[in-house]
């Protein structure tokens, strides 16, 4: 294919389901409304958290390194209800060590049983989770408990 310059691109016939958009020979079934939702929610965020503190971002990656010897305690505020729904926040341990993440008011409502979140002494422990009403929802974990 001969490179071009498109300024804009309409698929009018585009019906989602038989004919219109394909990327690679596949056929885009999403519209254009989902697809800016998403472009909305999936950000390329990220934050280093190198000593004790709060992680600021809401969606992205943070990555734990802190870069003396030692553990790091960080904090999680909480999602601002509607604003921040849907959001996902991945939170890396890059160091060999059980560094925490407290949340301000426990992972998905959880009480104060389910409001730390310790990362086992390996790199690339994880937590992943998803922002709805105020709330982090856990929807995944890699060498992490909560407590």
């Amino acid at each position: 294919m001969a490179a071009s310059h498109i300024d804009q691109l309409d698929v009018t016939g585009h019906d989602g389901s038989t004919k219109g958009f394909s990327l690679g020979g596949t056929l885009v079934t999403v519209t254009a409304a989902v697809l800016n939702l998403l472009g909305a929610r999936i950000q390329e965020t990220s934050q280093l958290l190198v000593a004790d503190g709060a992680i600021t971002i809401k969606s992205g990656v943070a990555r734990i390194a802190k870069t003396v010897a030692g553990v790091v305690a960080a904090t999680l505020a909480d999602p601002t209800a509607t604003t921040d729904d849907y959001k996902i926040l991945m939170i890396v341990n890059a160091q060999t060590q059980a560094n925490t993440v407290t949340s301000a008011s426990s992972f998905g409502g959880g009480g104060g049983s389910y409001d730390v979140a310790t990362f086992t002494n390996v790199v690339g422990a994880t937590i992943t989770l998803m922002a709805y009403q105020g709330k982090w929802y856990v929807i995944g974990t890699n060498a992490c408990t909560l407590s």
